[in-house]
């Protein structure tokens, strides 16, 4: 309606004192007053007057900051909120051993899915995590390559040689729980060697970021390189299977610099003794690397070990290094070019993964990761680095039974103390972790209450945790305190709160 209708259109309604209604109330009042020349010159100077106080008073609040602090959150919970990558934006993850196949977003996305294991058993001892951050950011799937490293093909050749030693011994890998624990791809490639016997569990328990300092991105891209290898394996699969429990040796990687690097570290979690003699296991292999002595089980694995060797469970460590090529085989492998031939000499292990030598191309067509990930020929890797002492296996790891070959007898009745006879049957070149017995002593997690084994275990204080930038007035997140390279960072000091 119209002043000239309504000879006095601004009337008061409403007597209000909300903030957010007071600067509504003030204009009003101030046109109602504009029906006068003289006054409404007036109103117009001191909209402009309040006008600049307001702008200078804005830029004096800009230029004083917001009191903050920080305060430490839970590092995946964060990603899953703001993004895998939030922080580090600009920064791009980083490749090497970059593999010449073709990255499928739509499959990768099923990984979570696909690689679940199959019996319901080994279900609740999977963690899919690593997997799901795929399928929840397109952002990620796009940023992968896969890769084929030349530590990876050792690995590979490595876990054939062990899966050859309990493809004659079918008992024995019934009772037998391998815990594969290298580098994240070198353990996607030695579980992929196992995987016709043995049932994967991958336990990766967290998301991969630009500056993480567990470079969990290199493991999705060894699982983007050796997803078709597991898939065609899975159908030969007799069930039940043993299990393969996969863990990144990285998981626990040192965290020091809290400016530039994301803590995304996590613990491994284990059955208990008592869920693993549910699924027929009588003997744990914990494969580690090798290198230099003391060969010992990582800190978030200390207590479980302990708990099972009490249980019962005979619990045993062997280096990845202890497989070593035959004599006709170079130490340095190369990435093949071709589909390698199956073996046709009496050098190979038996069934050391002919059929994975063989398993064909993938549904599109192309090379297999089985094929680009071998050696031009079938590879002839063995417990100790030749066929002689391939069985001597059987010495260091008692759990067949006793069977003789030609100058050779292996497989004691029982566990034990070996003997001088036996260690002289045993090459030179080994690790020794035969010897490796699980002894309680001082950890990261050792003044962590816990209960039953299998249980979740908390995190030590400051583990896998981000250190977040508080609103001191409104308790807001403003953003990470990690990375120089985060236009979120800042330079001044702060007080913490958290733990």
């Amino acid at each position: 309606m119209s002043s000239q209708t309504d000879p006095n259109p601004f009337q008061r309604k409403v007597m209000t004192r909300q903030p957010g209604l007071i600067g509504a109330q003030w204009w009003n009042e101030g046109l109602s007053a504009m029906s006068d020349p003289v006054s409404r010159r007036k109103a117009l100077q001191a909209l402009a007057v309040f006008g600049g106080a307001v702008a200078v008073g804005g830029i004096a609040l800009a230029a004083a900051g917001e009191d903050e602090y920080l305060e430490f959150h839970d590092a995946l919970q964060m990603q899953r909120e703001r993004g895998w990558n939030f922080g580090a934006t600009d920064d791009s993850l980083t490749f090497s051993g970059q593999a010449n196949v073709p990255l499928k977003p739509q499959e990768l996305t099923a990984l979570a899915t696909e690689l679940t294991p199959k019996q319901d058993a080994l279900k609740p001892f999977s963690q899919a995590t690593l997997f799901q951050s795929v399928s929840a950011s397109g952002s990620l799937v796009n940023a992968l390559s896969p890769i084929n490293t030349p530590e990876m093909i050792t690995a590979f050749n490595q876990g054939q040689a062990l899966a050859s030693l309990f493809a004659g011994q079918p008992e024995a890998a019934l009772a037998t729980a391998v815990l594969v624990d290298l580098p994240g791809p070198e353990s996607i490639a030695f579980s992929a060697a196992l995987a016709e016997r043995f049932e994967p569990v991958f336990t990766f328990d967290n998301w991969p970021h630009p500056v993480g300092v567990v470079p969990a991105h290199l493991t999705l891209a060894a699982v983007a390189y050796y997803q078709p290898t597991f898939r065609q394996l899975t159908p030969k699969r007799t069930l039940p299977a043993p299990p393969v429990f996969v863990l990144d040796r990285q998981r626990l990687a040192p965290y020091t610099d809290r400016q530039q690097e994301f803590d995304n570290r996590y613990m491994a979690r284990m059955p208990s003794a008592e869920q693993l003699r549910k699924l027929g296991v009588k003997h744990v292999l914990y494969v580690v690397p090798g290198g230099k002595p003391p060969l010992e089980e990582l800190d978030d694995l200390n207590e479980d070990f302990v708990a099972w060797r009490t249980a019962g469970l005979d619990v045993k460590l062997v280096a990845a290094s202890d497989f070593q090529p035959g004599p006709t085989e170079t130490a340095t492998p190369t990435v093949a070019t071709t589909q390698p031939l199956a073996a046709t000499d009496g050098g190979t292990p038996a069934d050391a993964g002919t059929s994975l030598a063989t398993a064909g191309t993938s549904d599109a067509g192309t090379t297999s990761p089985v094929t680009a990930g071998t050696t031009t020929r079938t590879p002839s890797w063995y417990y100790g680095g030749s066929r002689t002492s391939h069985d001597t296996f059987w010495i260091a790891y008692p759990w067949v039974h006793t069977v003789t070959r030609p100058n050779m007898v292996y497989g004691r009745p029982s566990a034990g103390i070996l003997s001088m006879k036996d260690l002289a049957r045993l090459p030179s070149n080994v690790s020794g972790g035969y010897a490796y017995e699980p002894l309680r002593r001082a950890t990261m997690f050792s003044a962590i209450p816990r209960g039953a084994t299998g249980a979740f275990r908390p995190f030590p204080s400051g583990f896998g945790k981000v250190a977040m930038r508080m609103s001191s007035n409104s308790r807001a997140i403003l953003g990470p305190a990690f990375s120089s390279r985060s236009s979120w960072s800042r330079s001044s000091s702060y007080s913490y709160s958290g733990g």
